[in-house]
């Protein structure tokens, strides 16, 4: 049975079920589906996989039966039908924090677990800092002191407890260190907890401008006139220098400090109509 409340896109949802389906019921199709929804077309179904069509307040209440959703369950596809149409952050977490009242408890830790751990900027900073340092409970006011801007010690405590709860460090010959593994709740969701973390790295780096010569950061500013294509050529250009940034990092050896790169590139007006 597919569980609902591992999805927060219902496009997504609805393309996994429909191969769950396919694989139990051999005579599973777009086409059976639509007359148990009783809607005449065979390609809405692939439409709404598809993003070129979207469920309506009717149709929803139509799926949730067909789905074979509980009352439980069809208020949270209801809402994650909400959430993937929703167009600003402000509307997608109000959704959001609806969504996670009902999730599982277990779903519900981990899910609440994931959003403490983008909140703070000095959380992913910590877990960093343990390739550094040698910490454990003994010395964590050190670790505190490490980061520039400082932290206080109890926030310092309390970032190694989430780490530890997260499975994201361990104690290795006594100090904490860095597990290999990374932090996932979804494609739809991961950007609403990011979205607050950038914010506080984009602050720090206005505040790097003031605290650090020019020998140890480099900030700059171009402002240029593009075309459409011109402008996803550039995109393609940076995610292929942080890739090569990523790969001088994992190279590295002896770790001395923490940095933060920064990359903004955005549009400074709107896009004008061809002709």
């Amino acid at each position: 049975m597919m569980n609902v409340y591992a999805y927060y896109n219902y496009r997504k949802y609805l393309q996994d079920y429909y191969e769950y389906q396919k694989s139990v019921q051999r005579y599973f199709s777009y086409r059976s589906f639509a007359k148990k929804v009783g809607y005449s077309s065979s390609g809405f179904y692939l439409d709404l996989i598809k993003g070129r069509k979207s469920l309506t307040p009717t149709m929803v209440t139509k799926f949730i039966a067909a789905l074979g959703l509980n009352e439980r369950e069809g208020r949270y596809f209801q809402l994650m039908v909400d959430f993937t149409h929703a167009e600003t952050p402000a509307s997608k977490q109000q959704i959001f924090d609806q969504m996670s009242a009902l999730l599982p408890r277990a779903t519900k830790t981990l899910t609440r677990n994931q959003q403490e751990y983008y909140s703070k900027w000095y959380y992913v900073a910590v877990r960093e800092s343990l390739a550094v340092l040698d910490i454990n409970e003994k010395n964590i006011p050190e670790l505190a002191l490490f980061l520039n801007p400082r932290i206080s010690v109890p926030q310092a405590k309390q970032a190694i407890r989430l780490l530890l709860d997260l499975g994201l460090i361990e104690l290795v010959d006594g100090f904490y260190r860095s597990v290999n593994k990374t932090i996932s709740s979804g494609r739809e969701i991961a950007p609403l907890f990011v979205h607050q973390f950038q914010k506080q790295m984009i602050d720090l780096g206005k505040e790097a401008i003031d605290h650090y010569s020019v020998e140890r950061r480099n900030v700059s500013c171009t402002t240029m006139s593009v075309s459409a294509k011109g402008l996803e050529r550039i995109i393609n250009k940076i995610d292929l220098f942080r890739k090569e940034i990523l790969d001088i990092v994992r190279s590295d050896e002896g770790e001395s400090m923490i940095c933060e790169l920064n990359v903004q590139f955005f549009p400074l007006s709107k896009e004008k109509e061809a002709k």
